[in-house]
């Protein structure tokens, strides 16, 4: 595993993914990888330390390369005032990291908004599921076999995460993990139901996932119902 390379390209329901390698290092990204990227992303870079800086170098390359699929050609990917990378025109996108791999995905911007996560199948956790899951999910989630629980609880989370990604440029705030319920199927998709506190919506949500090496990998595209204009900056944190 070379940092900074390509894992793995492939294409989804919701958009081009492309996978980069990282260090599991709070080292300094060296400044032949911070080379390849546009001077102002440089120079951002260069001002954040550890994690942040490896992750975010990640993670620009990895949306770079993405939107290249698309043929768009992306400038300095900076982030807005919310955090999320300011794409190009009609370019949908996301990022997320975990441990060694960066992933992003982009998209046309015509079908909604993308969101995504990635979280390793362990260790275990199962304290977080009365903080991120509601009543009803919980309800469910005790109906299911105890050695099947934990991955259960994680895929609701990690769908939660890629659906309040997506969210985020409509509503402009912090969502809560009770703002929504999830019930996956067994072919990668899943039923959302969104309770937002504030009111906000009508919304469509479409949300997926899959399985990649001990990993999972999900993904929301969301859109108004009533076909409002999309938000000018079409990233996601």
């Amino acid at each position: 595993m070379i940092p900074f390379t390509v894992a793995f390209h492939h294409a989804t329901a919701h958009g081009v993914v492309t996978a980069v390698h990282i260090p599991d290092s709070p080292d300094p990204v060296p400044e032949g990888i911070l080379g390849r990227l546009p001077r102002e992303e440089q120079d951002f870079a260069r001002e954040s330390r550890g994690y942040r800086q490896v992750q975010f170098v990640g993670g620009r390359i990895a949306l770079r390369l993405a939107c290249e699929q698309l043929g768009a050609k992306p400038g300095a990917l900076l982030p807005n005032d919310r955090g999320a990378a300011i794409l190009p025109a009609g370019i949908t996108g996301s990022i997320s990291h975990k441990s060694t791999l960066a992933i992003a995905m982009a998209a046309r911007a015509h079908q909604g908004i993308l969101g995504i996560d990635l979280e390793d199948h362990g260790p275990p956790r199962l304290g977080i599921a009365r903080k991120v899951l509601t009543p009803n999910e919980l309800a469910l989630i005790e109906q299911i076999p105890e050695q099947r629980r934990w991955i259960a609880v994680l895929l609701r989370f990690s769908m939660k995460e890629a659906i309040y990604k997506a969210l985020d440029p409509y509503v402009r705030r912090y969502v809560g993990f009770h703002e929504a319920e999830v019930e996956p199927d067994l072919h990668g998709a899943a039923q959302v139901r969104l309770h937002l506190a504030q009111g906000e919506g009508p919304f469509i949500v479409d949300a997926r996932y899959e399985w990649l090496f001990g990993r999972v990998l999900t993904s929301a595209r969301i859109r108004p119902s009533t076909h409002d204009t999309l938000p000018q900056s079409t990233g996601t944190p």
